[in-house]
């Protein structure tokens, strides 16, 4: 897993304008706009009523919590801890809610659910090899990779939504990030004692 989380504010700002170049690349094609109640009119924002630090946070919280959700349903499997695996079994529970969450606000504002992050190396995500072991590793070993991995995955979550909820996103966008923030710090929390 990367050492991103020692990284500092300077990484996490550098990571923020990478996405925001990375969704103006991806995000480029015209979206059919949808109809508007009088509400959030920004001239930064496209098409589809959601501005590109929207677009990019949503694509990049459903990339990370899918790959989460990925690892997380391993453990019933693969871990030599019963306080891990019911850990596991209700973090992924959330992701599934959170990815829905996450999806319905792509689909509203008219933004295909593509994952323009597949096969990246990022923060808060595990590479090829490191998605390997652990689809491999059993026991102890598989816990030590899990740990490591979701303590990675839940920091950097928690900020980007910080970064979200003060940058020009939408209001749904920040409501989401607040609860992403809220939600992936009650994990770290419960996974010391797990």
């Amino acid at each position: 897993m990367t050492d991103f989380v020692a990284g500092g504010p300077k990484k996490v700002l550098l990571a923020a304008l990478l996405c925001a170049l990375a969704v103006s690349g991806c995000a480029g094609s015209p979206q059919p706009s949808r109809p508007d109640s009088g509400s959030r009119a920004s001239t930064s924002a496209p098409p589809s009523g959601l501005t590109a630090a929207d677009i990019g946070w949503l694509q990049l919280m459903i990339a990370m919590d899918d790959q989460a959700r990925h690892i997380l349903q391993l453990a019933p499997e693969r871990s030599g801890s019963t306080d891990l695996k019911v850990w596991a079994a209700d973090v992924a529970e959330h992701h599934r809610s959170e990815l829905a969450t996450l999806r319905a606000l792509l689909t509203e504002g008219g933004v295909p659910d593509d994952n323009p992050h597949e096969g990246h190396d990022m923060p808060g995500m595990v590479n090829a090899q490191e998605l390997r072991a652990l689809e491999t590793a059993q026991g102890p070993r598989f816990d030590r990779l899990l740990r490591s991995a979701l303590l990675e995955h839940l920091a950097q979550a928690r900020k980007l939504a910080a970064s979200v909820r003060t940058a020009d996103t939408s209001k749904e966008v920040k409501k989401a990030a607040l609860a992403t923030g809220t939600s992936a710090a009650d994990a770290r929390r419960r996974l010391g004692s797990a």
